[in-house]
Parts: structure tokens; C-alpha cells; sequence
């Protein structure tokens, strides 16, 4: 069977094994998904037709508050066995809250659901599959993306790393507590979306470059949650149910997309690495964090601006090699210690195992550039809205899309564009200007845009 993007809803990709064009089989283990009113029955249902009878429940105070305890109490009357660990304050996905909610645990379980958003479907992710059950996520807010994925994105040794994990086998989320959730969470899900256009740009340009796997088809399928999201935008400060549907479903879709093709590829680029690196100095520096759809959202447009940027200059490619070959390892070294602190060895050491910035294999991708360059001009002129439209959505919504906005101050600004490539082992933007020895001019373009957009 095909995948049929264009008249597909979102439970049609379940339970399936697709045959693409791209030459894989996509599937999903994924294998029920409501997002609709009074979904406490479907739950339930699931569960007994699933026969579950021990449930260990993953929260913390504000998404017991929200929905786990009313919830509980319905199960509870249905038969169920249940636990619960509640974590309290501003729960970390870090080693910590992986020792608290193992400790929780006080009997043989057959399903753990977690009740919440994005820390804590990381962390009920990464425990099920720790003790080898499968899990349930109940959305309390359209917040991220992962909810459909496979990975985990814990803080260890005070590095953001994603874990390979395993999807939920079910995914639900009740309308009215989703449009009751913060405003802020509401519009991070809208932004985690908008920072798609990116993330599939810099997936086709590495296809181009470095004959990455692509698909096409899971692309199509993004760029049409991005649409539904977009077209519904203006539903969002009066948390308008279908609004808040078509973010919900877009955020599963694409976390979804993710499974399909067994990695972050369709819904992670440059855009999410800059967040990363933000949020990581947040956490070093102990400040409250910000949320990371909100984050990805506001990184959007400037990674845009660059790559318009880009396609309009003169580039040299000799004169790129010249500046690739002067990179100096020690001096890079040093950077990395000074500005991830804590994390630094990871980094270290995730470089010398990819080997991201090998001169050679540099100067090898500048000719394939080189030669490619019409090509990857024409991916930016047709696939890239321009970012006065990215930053027009936003502000719609009101929304962040100055980093200057949630704290993040210049410096910040401009760290994260020559550093956020070092978090990951991903070709894009990042990757592909530091080829070019342009990282830094444009770090410095970066926080220019943002100073006067």
C-alpha cells in the first residue's frame, strides 16, 4: 500500500506497512491515536482491549492538576490498578528524574502512561523502554513534537542527548484540556511546527550534497501538517478547538513522519539545533527554562535570512578552501570548553567520533557544493517561505521572534550559530557554512537580522 498524503487524516497512517518510493517500507507501531473531546473512555477502552491491568502513571504537579487526577480517579472506577509518581517543581529530563521515577515503582506493571508534554513523554519513553514495557502518552498541551517519535532528549552530563527509544502505542489528548493549557505551550507547538520549513530544507540540501536518504513522500506529508497548522493560525489566542486540533495532530503527524523514516531527519535542522544550544546555556546558567517549540519558532526566520543570504553572494569556493584549511582544532577545542562548560568532553568527544569538521572530507563536500550550487539555489528559491512570512505568523499569534525577547541576549545569539552544529551529527545550514568558512561572518549576520527585523 501507498501512502496517500493528500487524503490521509492521521489514523490512516496507522497499522499499516507502506510500500514508497523512496525505496523503504515505512511503518509504525504507533497504533492508536484520539485527539477529540471526553477521551477518557478511549483510554480506558484501549487499555482493556489491550488487556492492561497495572498501570505505573508518569506526571508531575501541574498535569496531574490539569487532567491526571480526574483521569485516575475515572480509571480507578473502570478496574484499573494504578500508580503514580508525581514529580514536583520544574521537572529536568536528567539523570535524576530517571532515579526518581524507577524508584516509584513498586509492583510488576504492564503499561506505563505518561501524562503530560514533552519533558515527561521523554521521560516515560525512556524508562518503558528501560524496563521493556510499552507506553501511552496523554498530551496535556500541543507543546513539541516528540510525542510520536522514537527518540528520548534527556540532560546528561549536562548535555542534551537524544536517546533511541521506542514510539507510544497510543496517543491521546482530550480538546478541552489541550485549549486549556498555558498560552505559551499553545503557541511553542505552533512554533515548533513553523520551524519545519527549515528542517526539510536542510534535509534536501544534504541529500544533494552528500546523497543523504530522502523521501519525498514523508516530506509531503509534513509540508501538509505545516499547512493545516498555518491555515488555522488565527485560531490560536482564542484556543479555537480546531486550531488546537490541527497543532496537536501536526505535532503527532511529525513525530510520526520521524518513525517512518527512523530518525529526526523531518522535523529537526538547523532551526532545533540553535535551540538546543540556547536551552543548554540556559540550564547552565540555572535561569528558567523557555519552552522549545518557542525556541524553534523564533530561530526560524534568522536561519531563513541566512540561507537567502547565501544564495545571493558571490561565493568563492577556492577561497573556501583556503579558510577551511587554516580551521585550527586547538582554538576550536578551547571554544567548546569555554561555552559548554559541563558538556564540553561530549562535545569533544562526538566530534572526534563523527569527525564533523575533518578538513578533508570539508574540502571534498566544497566540490560537490561547487558543483551543486544551481541545484541547491533552486531547493532555497522554491522550498523557502521568505522570513518576513515566518516572522508574520508568529506574530500573529504573538509569539516570540526576537531571541532578545526570552532573554537570549546577543552573545547568546551569536554563539549558537557557531556552535549549535557541534551538538549534533547533522548536515545542514550550520554545517554547510562552516564548510564554506563563513560560520563566523554570518554568526555576526545572524545577530544583525534580529537586531533589525
Amino acid at each position: 500500500m501507498r501512502i496517500d498524503v493528500d487524503h490521509f487524516e492521521i489514523n490512516d497512517y496507522l497499522g499499516r506497512i507502506f510500500e514508497c518510493d523512496c525505496q523503504r517500507i515505512h511503518t509504525t507501531n504507533l497504533s492508536t491515536v484520539q485527539i477529540k473531546d471526553n477521551v477518557k473512555e478511549d483510554i480506558a477502552d484501549f487499555l482493556s482491549k489491550k488487556g492492561y491491568k497495572h498501570i505505573y502513571i508518569i506526571e508531575d504537579e501541574n498535569t496531574k492538576q490539569a487532567y491526571g487526577e480526574e483521569l485516575e480517579i475515572f480509571l480507578v472506577k473502570k478496574g484499573f490498578s494504578l500508580d503514580s509518581i508525581v514529580l514536583k517543581g520544574e521537572v529536568v529530563p536528567n539523570e535524576k528524574a530517571v532515579f526518581e521515577i524507577l524508584l516509584g515503582m513498586k509492583q510488576k506493571y504492564d503499561y506505563v502512561l505518561g501524562i503530560g508534554s514533552g519533558t515527561l513523554n521523554d521521560l516515560s519513553k525512556f524508562i518503558s523502554k528501560k524496563i521493556g514495557l510499552d507506553y501511552g502518552i496523554v498530551a496535556t498541551a500541543p507543546s513539541m513534537d516528540g510525542f510520536a517519535s522514537v527518540g528520548a532528549a534527556l540532560i546528561t552530563d549536562d548535555l542534551k542527548t537524544t536517546y533511541d527509544c521506542h514510539v507510544p502505542t497510543a496517543i491521546f489528548g482530550d480538546l478541552e484540556v489541550l485549549r486549556n493549557a498555558p498560552i505559551n505551550m499553545i503557541k511553542a507547538g505552533l512554533g515548533d511546527i513553523i520551524g519545519k520549513y527549515n528542517c526539510l530544507v536542510d534535509w534536501k540540501i544534504a541529500h544533494i550534497i552528500n546523497e543523504e536518504y530522502y523521501c519525498k513522500t514523508i516530506v509531503d506529508m509534513v509540508y501538509k501538517s505545516i499547512q493545516e497548522v498555518v491555515d488555522n493560525a488565527n485560531g490560536v489566542l482564542t484556543r479555537d478547538k480546531k486550531a488546537i486540533k490541527a497543532i496537536t495532530e501536526a505535532l503527532v503527524e511529525t513525530g510520526m513522519a520521524m518513525g517512518f523514516v527512523g530518525n529526526s531527519r523531518p522535523a529537526s535542522g538547523s532551526e532545533h539545533h540553535v535551540s538546543h544550544y540556547w536551552e543548554m546555556k540556559f540550564l547552565f546558567e540555572h535561569r528558567p527554562p523557555v519552552f522549545h517549540g518557542t525556541k524553534v519558532g523564533l530561530a526560524t526566520p534568522g536561519v531563513i535570512a541566512l540561507w537567502y543570504k547565501l544564495i545571493n553572494e558571490d561565493i568563492d569556493f577556492e577561497q573556501c578552501k583556503q579558510k577551511v584549511k587554516a580551521f585550527d582544532y586547538e582554538k576550536w577545542e578551547a571554544l567548546v570548553k569555554d561555552k559548554f562548560e559541563g558538556a564540553a568532553n561530549g562535545v569533544i568527544a562526538l566530534e572526534k567520533k563523527a569527525g564533523k569538521n575533518n578538513i578533508e572530507s570539508a574540502l571534498n563536500r566544497i566540490d560537490t557544493i561547487a558543483n551543486k550550487w544551481e541545484d541547491i539555489k533552486t531547493v532555497i528559491q522554491n522550498d523557502l517561505p521568505k522570513p518576513e512570512y515566518v516572522v508574520q505568523i508568529l506574530k500573529s499569534v504573538e509569539a516570540a521572534y526576537r531571541p532578545e525577547q526570552v532573554g537570549i541576549d546577543e552573545m547568546m545569539t551569536k554563539d549558537s550559530l557557531i556552535l549549535a552544529k557541534e551538538v549534533r551529527v547533522r548536515y545542514g545550514l550550520l554545517q554547510l557554512l562552516w564548510d564554506l568558512g563563513l560560520l563566523e561572518d554570518y554568526s555576526n549576520a545572524f545577530v544583525q537580522y534580529y537586531r533589525s527585523n
